[in-house]
């Protein structure tokens, strides 16, 4: 799916900006023109970004959580 029609920016493009580092909308628009047109896909870029950081969390509380569990104890 096009997500940004100004800079033709797939929703799979906005991702993988996303997962290489961008945090903000300007930041997306930075690294790869979504968002820096007529802004109309601006709403867009922050769902994409609120789902982003949710997988992030949930992907990092899954390792803390393996961690935690496979550790060994010491007595």
């Amino acid at each position: 799916m096009i997500v940004c029609l100004c800079a033709n920016v797939s929703e799979r493009e906005l991702v993988a900006t996303i997962t290489a580092g961008a945090a903000t909308v300007k930041e997306v628009g930075r690294r790869c023109g979504a968002g820096a047109g007529c802004g109309a896909c601006k709403p867009l870029i922050r769902a994409c970004l609120s789902r982003c950081r949710a997988v992030a969390v949930q992907e990092e509380a899954a390792v803390v959580a393996s961690v935690v569990i496979t550790a060994p104890v010491s007595v």
